[in-house]
């Protein structure tokens, strides 16, 4: 299963998410870093949402327990988020992408819940709309966040003219 997996995983990365994170470089100037970190924002922002309307309800009708328990998975939600976004930023090294190996299981997952967030679609609301978004997001930020960075131009070579032999005194 790992290793039929992994086959998708890089298929993933190598042809659809290296490419929009090439793409986003080129054209905005962000890394992959600031793309995911991005990402990781609008999942923020749609998990806040997704969840608002139970909290809200539960403090309304003066159920402490279901609000408590409300406010805490918002809260671990959004722990977790800023968790990654932080891990993100942290393995933005010029180096190899650690995170491709390591955030493997972490993609399979979060694609598990978004297909069966899909198989179990109801009746759309703005909650369900903004909870397939937070999956979207997050998905989007950890392909993005396994994309290794563009190896940066170097161009000093070219203005000294001494790699074509020119100018040996």
């Amino acid at each position: 299963m790992r290793k039929t997996f992994a086959a998708l995983d890089d298929a993933l990365i190598e042809r659809v998410f290296q490419p929009v994170s090439d793409f986003i470089t080129n054209q905005t100037g962000l890394t992959r870093t600031r793309s995911a970190c991005f990402c990781l924002d609008v999942a923020s922002l749609g998990w806040i949402v997704a969840r608002a309307n139970r909290l809200s309800d539960a403090v309304d009708s003066w159920d402490a327990g279901q609000a408590c328990m409300g406010l805490m998975l918002l809260l671990l939600g959004l722990v977790a988020l800023v968790s990654l976004r932080t891990l993100f930023r942290r393995a933005a090294t010029g180096k190899a992408n650690p995170l491709r190996p390591a955030m493997q299981p972490h993609r399979a997952v979060v694609l598990l819940m978004l297909a069966a967030r899909l198989e179990q679609w109801p009746t759309p609301v703005l909650a369900d709309f903004a909870d397939l978004a937070m999956l979207v997001s997050a998905i989007a930020a950890l392909y993005l966040g396994a994309c290794a960075e563009r190896p940066p131009v170097r161009t000093a070579w070219l203005v000294s003219g001494r790699a074509f032999g020119g100018n040996k005194a």
